[in-house]
């Protein structure tokens, strides 16, 4: 009895194991992000281990997290600055509408609902972007452009998957030691479309191998 009690193969044990993963990881993800440039490789490296490891099982979800980081730094370094750029004017923009409308211009109110429409669908869009990274090689302008195409195939899920991410945001805002659990916790809902829409684009653009040489993605 006291064999399966504390076998670290039982249910509990690996349930305190995937919650000390998802906490790590979150911090890991948030201490990369702090200086925002590095946001990007960090979010498709983190996409990459939550789903490689803690949803298909796979071992080493540290050192796959470090590696696929490296391995997708430059580009998500790139890709992060310039949705930096972009996220800061679509800020401005609110801002600026928002002002407007207080102020009493109609228009400024209809723009603003329309700005806030444009900016969740480009949080959307990110959440798009990152993942797409860290599961397909391609140039910076391929990978843009190949996320466009997913994102606006799906835009019903792109849209949510920016409340997600806004939803993620505000919990860690109200709610500070959310901070140990949202970030993993907000990428794993995320991965439930969106690896559907990555099988079937796979699968569009290859032939399936045999299921012995498959890789973890495609099991």
């Amino acid at each position: 009895m006291w064999g399966t009690i504390f076998n670290p193969e039982n249910h509990f044990f690996q349930g305190i194991d995937r919650l000390f993963t998802i906490m790590a990881l979150s911090l890991l993800w948030l201490g990369l992000c702090l200086p925002l440039v590095t946001a990007g490789p960090a979010t498709a490296a983190l996409y990459y281990v939550l789903v490689k490891c803690l949803r298909r099982r796979e071992p080493y979800p540290f050192k796959n997290f470090l590696e696929c980081f490296k391995l997708n730094f430059k580009q998500g370094f790139l890709a992060g600055l310039i949705c930096l750029v972009v996220g800061q004017g679509a800020v401005l923009l609110l801002y600026l509408f928002y002002q407007m409308a207080v102020s009493g211009n109609r228009t400024a109110v209809v723009l603003l609902v329309a700005c806030a429409v444009l900016t969740v669908a480009l949080l959307g869009y990110i959440a798009v972007l990152f993942p797409t990274l860290s599961r397909f090689q391609m140039g910076l302008g391929g990978l843009f452009l190949l996320a466009g195409r997913l994102a606006s195939a799906h835009i019903l899920t792109t849209l949510g998957l920016g409340l997600v991410l806004i939803l993620a945001g505000v919990g860690v805002w109200v709610l500070p030691i959310g901070a140990l659990f949202f970030p993993a916790l907000a990428w794993l809902l995320i991965s439930v479309p969106l690896e559907r829409i990555f099988r079937a684009e796979m699968l569009r653009t290859m032939e399936l191998p045999p299921e012995e040489e498959r890789p973890w993605y495609l099991r």
